[in-house]
């Protein structure tokens, strides 16, 4: 796949990591689309058909992020997607000082491919992703 080509799909909640994070992506050239939670995102898995999902974890309820991803990974509705990669991507470290320790494993759940803490840095986040598409 061409790195231009590579769509992106951003589900969190919080407007400024959205306004931040997309010209960093673009400037990628990667396309970018949005949700701003996880039903949005569960609607624009199956229009746009991304290559590689940003999941915020905590968005309407603490849990959203992680069941979404089990969902996506695990739930023959979403089959033709269980391989996209998921880059979960937190401020609880921020807000905290230590990273979100849920494990999700744990409770049956299957987790993402990557674990990004917010404020992420671009190229950081670039490689990361870069990684996981070329998979």
């Amino acid at each position: 796949m061409e790195k231009n080509k590579a769509k992106i799909l951003v589900i969190d909640d919080d407007p400024d990591f959205r306004d931040a994070v997309t010209p960093i992506l673009e400037s990628a050239l990667y396309k970018v689309v949005i949700a701003s939670n996880a039903e949005e995102g569960k609607e624009k898995i199956f229009s746009e058909k991304p290559d590689l999902i940003l999941l915020d974890i905590m968005m309407d309820s603490l849990f959203d992020g992680f069941s979404l991803c089990h969902a996506i990974k695990t739930y023959k509705e979403y089959k033709e997607f269980k391989d996209t990669p998921i880059i979960f991507i937190s401020a609880v470290k921020e807000k905290t000082g230590s990273r979100f320790m849920f494990k999700g494993e744990e409770q049956g759940l299957v987790g993402p491919d990557d674990y990004i803490d917010k404020p992420a840095k671009p190229k950081d986040l670039i490689a990361r992703i870069e990684k996981l598409l070329r998979k």
